[in-house]
């Protein structure tokens, strides 16, 4: 296992990487993550330093490194759909993301139209196995979704932040997002 990339020791290599090929300095990086030194830097980058989520997640933000973000929250297991991250270089093509969403699209329809199918035909007392196969082609809508953001971002400039406000924003008013804790507390009452 000591090869497996996906891997939290294997991880300060893969920061010190990620800062090269954005061009930083360790200088930069460390005021980018908040005002950290150069030997503080060098320190994480050689594994002296002990690695929290947050750390590592600000770092691949200020090197632009995406689906390193996708690494960490997989490494670090912050939420159960977390999964290895998508080759950088599948996320360079806008048009090429496209073409992949659509895909996607079009099996997680059809994946979805058998679960519909199989949630149909299931009865209490029987037990049935999950059709994971289906189940797997509707998850993938998740990192063909990412693939394409992230070709925008860096193709077209897409402001990741601001798509995410908007659609914060959006979701308030059609309220679809997680109420206020206010209101859950009531609800849960």
């Amino acid at each position: 296992m000591e090869n497996n990339p996906y891997n939290l020791r294997n991880l300060p290599q893969i920061m010190r990487k990620a800062r090269k090929a954005a061009g930083l300095a360790q200088y930069q990086i460390g005021i980018l993550i908040g005002g950290k030194d150069q030997r503080y830097v060098s320190d994480v980058e050689n594994g002296f330093s002990r690695l929290t989520p947050e750390l590592c997640i600000k770092w691949f933000e200020a090197c632009e490194a995406y689906e390193h973000i996708d690494l960490v929250h997989y490494l670090f297991k912050l939420h159960p759909t977390a999964v290895a991250p998508i080759d950088p270089a599948l996320n360079e093509s806008a048009s090429a993301a496209v073409i992949n969403m659509i895909h996607q699209l079009e099996e997680a329809l059809q994946a979805t139209k058998q679960l519909a199918r199989w949630l149909a035909s299931d009865r209490p007392g029987r037990s049935n196995d999950l059709p994971m196969g289906d189940i797997k082609q509707i998850f993938d809508l998740i990192p063909a979704n990412k693939t394409l953001i992230y070709s925008l971002v860096r193709n077209h400039g897409l402001n990741m932040q601001e798509l995410a406000d908007r659609w914060t924003r959006k979701a308030l008013m059609d309220q679809v997002a997680m109420s206020k804790q206010e209101e859950r507390k009531a609800v849960f009452a």
